[in-house]
């Protein structure tokens, strides 16, 4: 009897802290709708579908992430270019910041 009742205790323990445990959540930290205007020099490019992902660094020292693509600048109006790494480019358009504080522009605009 004392082994069916440790048994059970056993079992309900481990199913209550199973069903409790938080889920971990990939979520942005901070959503912009202004648009910024970004002068860098880029220093690592990674392709798309659609367009490529450059990584600015500014004149202050700071990296962005700047998402390129050829629908979003479609969408704006403005003309899609594609550009090399060592290229000093301008780009504009909405931020983004995610849980590691990696900076992102969707552009909108290149200039």
């Amino acid at each position: 009897m004392k082994n069916l009742v440790l048994a059970f205790f056993t079992v309900t323990t481990l199913v209550t802290t199973g069903c409790v445990c938080k889920k971990n959540k990939v979520e942005t930290t901070e959503q912009n709708q202004e648009n910024v205007t970004v002068t860098g020099k880029i220093t690592t490019i990674t392709n798309g579908k659609d367009g490529y992902t450059a990584v600015l660094q500014a004149a202050d020292k700071k990296m962005y992430n700047a998402t390129i693509s050829r629908i979003n600048l479609q969408k704006s109006g403005s003309e899609y270019k594609r550009y090399e790494e060592g290229e000093t480019i301008t780009v504009s358009g909405s931020t983004w910041v995610d849980t590691e504080g990696v900076t992102y522009i969707t552009v909108t605009e290149l200039q």
